[in-house]
């Protein structure tokens, strides 16, 4: 019998172990030809980043051949263990299939002459193919394979998906599960229950016209699967759908899984890429979970990437009307259903004043809950990623690390994956990418993660300041005030984004032995000294609009804090509680549903700037303690507000 082992790695953190899919469904396909089953067994199944010249040496039996699954957080690693395996196996056979195989290179093989036949798309039919012709060397009448010199035809997409056989329900995933005997591994399973995708995003490795037909498998098949994950208690499932909504079904599946998670409380979350256009059927999915209390999904995304109509026109993305837009988030906001907004950055057509603007129009609409400004990365089979279109749109880039946060210090001696990180469009120089990435990180850090929310709202309403010019003006007062941890947090953020495309530094700030997230950085910062940051507020702010001392004390007591004992009540002027609560009283109760149960910092920190920081976390609830009855207002009636630089 000849010898194979299968690669599909991803990054460890903590406790968490995926489970291959892409991989499996190669290999289990294979093994159906009679031929392949007869001639070929599984050695390993490699699933995450090992010391590599260890592993290596730790294979006692000679590999016939090594099948990778690639993707951009793996790349660079299964490129060094395809070199290290070669140098004491030359003659093992090196099979690599992916996002990451650029579909476009002819000379991707001679580049990395490591490995021996690329598969391109989905294509289970051409590894197939490949296995049973390894001996022979002959590849060339392959359908949508890549070997030196030479792309065939188009792959041929797997039209009956329900002929591949499950890696859930041969008992693949249990011999995986079985060869590990630690019981505080939690477990994390990626999955689909479709493929395909009906749009064109030029940013999207599947806006390519290959993946337009959508194809499901059978719903009988799914719950069984689903079954299966609830039994394993598997903590984490990320679904790969493209448009979990988009299908009627889906609502069907998703009241399958709140079945299984009340039933024995797995899986617990349920992560999906949300439909761009479906918003009746998502409500419906997301009531379900509201009403179940089950918390599957981190929150209804709006990612709406651009709100600028040239952007948009470049990329080939559509959005929802904006009324319709507000009516949806009116409807989460009215049922307390957490939704988040993506934007990226920077895009062909995108200035530093639209980006705002777009951001803007998205908290006008009712984004209270959170935004994410992703920078924009090049992949090989994106629109985006062809040579003639960044011709076309002035697109720079430059190899970075991939921006995976929460590694550990420990963390630094893996291999570091890279991306192609876009520095300047054809509408943003360098200068000004950095620029729109510190107006994104002071909107996310003040806004969404609360430590401005609330004045901004105040400001918002009782003038003409709206939440973007608040931070125009913020930076210009901060810059003014360089003795402040605020101004300091603004240039180490600064420096720390141009190292990454300067000296290839990795994405994120350490804190306490991790990297984290810019604005989850600052959020810790700020934390950690409340009072000074309180004052700090005080004095930036008040170089450009006068705000109640009793606004700044609301927003510090609002943002969640382990160490306070919930709830509590705060005196107030009843006209000051109307603008900020919609209700009249002299008091109002704080309150934080989790916090009492942290009992430690570093607990805290993680859960609110990080893990739930989707979700609201650090926001305390208000409610208003009883109610007075105002005068109805006057024409005389107004806010005192004083606003240095705008007319």
């Amino acid at each position: 019998m000849k010898n194979a082992i299968l690669v599909q790695v991803v990054d460890s953190y903590g406790p968490n172990k995926f489970l291959p899919l892409a991989i499996a469904y190669q290999w289990l396909n294979a093994l159906q030809d009679p031929d392949i089953a007869n001639e070929w067994q599984l050695q390993d199944v490699l699933i995450e980043k090992v010391n590599i010249n260890e592993y290596v040496d730790s294979i006692q039996h000679k590999p016939d051949m090594m099948a990778m699954s690639c993707y951009v957080w793996n790349w660079e690693y299964n490129c060094i263990l395809a070199k290290t395996l070669k140098k004491k196996w030359p003659d093992c056979k090196i099979i690599i299939g992916g996002p990451q195989v650029d579909k476009q290179d002819e000379n991707l093989l001679h580049k990395h002459n490591y490995f021996d036949v690329a598969i391109l798309g989905e294509n289970e039919i051409g590894f197939n193919e490949v296995v049973k012709n390894l001996e022979s060397g002959q590849f060339d009448h392959i359908p949508g394979i890549s070997i030196p010199g030479l792309i065939t035809n188009q792959p041929v997409r797997t039209r009956d998906l329900n002929k591949l056989p499950s890696p859930i329900l041969t008992g693949f995933y249990d011999w995986i599960l079985s060869r590990y005997d630690d019981p505080d591994i939690m477990w994390q399973v990626t999955y689909e229950t479709m493929r395909g995708c009906p749009y064109q995003c030029g940013f999207c490795d599947i806006g390519d016209k290959y993946w337009n037909k959508t194809i499901s498998f059978d719903i009988d098949r799914v719950h069984e699967e689903i079954d299966w994950m609830s039994d394993r208690k598997i903590e984490y499932v990320s679904v790969c759908d493209s448009n979990w909504g988009i299908w009627e079904r889906d609502l069907d599946i998703t009241k399958y899984v709140i079945k299984k998670k009340l039933g024995n409380g797995y899986p617990r979350f349920w992560d999906v890429t949300w439909a761009k256009n479906n918003t009746e059927r998502i409500k419906q999915i997301a009531l379900a979970d509201k009403e179940a209390g089950t918390q599957l999904f981190k929150g209804i995304t709006f990612a709406v990437q651009s709100m600028n109509k040239p952007t948009l026109d470049a990329t080939k993305r559509f959005n929802l009307k904006e009324n319709v837009i507000e009516g949806a988030m009116d409807f989460y906001r009215q049922n307390d259903i957490p939704t988040y907004s993506e934007m990226i950055w920077p895009m062909p057509n995108e200035t530093v004043e639209s980006l705002m603007d777009g951001a803007q129009k998205l908290i006008d609409m009712g984004q209270k809950d959170f935004l994410m400004v992703h920078p924009l990365v090049l992949t090989p089979n994106a629109l985006m990623g062809q040579s003639n279109y960044i011709k076309m749109n002035g697109l720079q880039y430059e190899s970075v690390p991939l921006d995976t946060f929460w590694l550990n210090d420990e963390d630094n001696g893996r291999v570091t994956e890279y991306v192609d990180a876009v520095y300047a469009t054809n509408s943003a120089n360098y200068e000004e990418m950095i620029s729109g990435h510190l107006h994104a990180h002071w909107l996310i850090t003040l806004y969404y993660y609360g430590w401005g929310h609330v004045m901004m709202d105040y400001l918002n309403k009782v003038s003409d300041i709206n939440h973007t010019q608040f931070i125009e003006m913020f930076i210009q007062s901060l810059l003014e005030n360089p003795d402040t941890m605020i101004y300091q947090e603004h240039i180490e953020t600064a420096q720390s984004i141009r190292e990454v495309f300067d000296d290839k530094n990795l994405w994120g700030r350490n804190i306490d032995g991790i990297f984290w997230e810019y604005k989850s950085a600052t959020s810790v910062k700020f934390h950690r000294d409340r009072a000074k940051l309180l004052n700090e507020m005080k004095e930036i702010v008040s170089n450009f609009a006068d705000v109640p001392d009793k606004v700044y004390e609301i927003n510090s007591r609002i943002c969640a804090d382990w160490r306070e004992t919930y709830p509590f009540t705060l005196d107030i002027d009843p006209e000051l509680c109307e603008i900020l609560f919609d209700t009249a009283s002299d008091r109002i109760e704080i309150s934080h549903l989790d916090c009492n149960n942290i009992d430690n910092e570093s607990d805290f920190i993680r859960v609110a700037y990080h893990y739930q920081r989707k979700n609201r976390y650090w926001r305390c609830s208000t409610q208003p303690v009883g109610q007075i009855q105002l005068h109805q207002p006057s024409q005389s009636d107004h806010y005192q507000l004083r606003v240095v630089g705008v007319g």
